[in-house]
């Protein structure tokens, strides 16, 4: 079994026994509220039986806990269902090309690309590639022009030695005349090898490595 389908089973069977839980204790109220009716009417004095507004009232009590059981299981299901649903659609990535906004980088044979987008007019725009220690290997200047740019790394360090292949964070810091810092955004394009669900999320892992989020993934091809 891989940790994949460990991690996917697991999160199936907790939501089982959640599941199961509450349906348990939906049954236990409603039967104990039946219960109480039915002996309220079987010990009540004949002399001065119970009102029968009140008895309307405690029906019309019991008919709300049905409905609101009812309520419940239906909205189990339909949740279930959409969950189900989203699952099968998340599936479908698998193996396509995606365009995915992560900092994320992978070098592969000395070579990695990454494109990324300033917000308003910079002035000067510095790339920092790090490695997995957040120790920076590889500093560039950027382009400063608006729109989407493109940033490749031919896996040489600062120092001129080679850097080996795998995932690299690349920051990227833009600021304007007057030195104000501007928000930029990088994204990479690489194939989906794995989807994942963790904590009722879905996460989808690219074979560069990288590892996003369904709200990361910006199109699709």
């Amino acid at each position: 079994m891989t940790a994949t389908t460990a991690t996917n089973t697991a999160t199936t069977t907790t939501a089982r026994t959640e599941t199961t839980a509450g349906e348990k204790k939906a049954t236990v109220d409603y039967e104990a509220f039946l219960k109480l009716l039915t002996a309220q009417l079987r010990n009540q004095d004949p002399l001065a039986p119970m009102d029968a507004s009140q008895f309307m009232a405690q029906l019309a009590q019991l008919s709300t806990v049905e409905q609101g059981v009812k309520t419940n299981d239906t909205l189990k299901q339909v949740l279930e269902t959409l969950k189900n649903s989203g699952m099968r659609m998340d599936m479908a990535y698998l193996g396509r090309t995606v365009e995915a906004a992560t900092d994320t980088l992978s070098l592969s044979g000395g070579k990695a690309t990454m494109a990324y987008a300033v917000e308003g007019s910079a002035a000067s725009v510095k790339i920092d590639v790090l490695d997995s220690a957040g120790r920076t290997v590889h500093t560039t200047a950027g382009s400063p022009q608006a729109g989407r740019q493109v940033f490749t790394w031919d896996g040489k360090r600062s120092d001129g030695t080679t850097a080996a292949d795998g995932t690299y964070h690349v920051r990227v810091t833009a600021k304007d005349k007057a030195g104000t810092t501007l928000k930029a955004a990088t994204v990479v394009t690489d194939t989906v090898k794995e989807v994942r669900t963790v904590d009722g999320a879905t996460q989808f892992l690219l074979k560069g490595g990288a590892t996003v989020r369904a709200e990361d993934i910006l199109s699709a091809s």
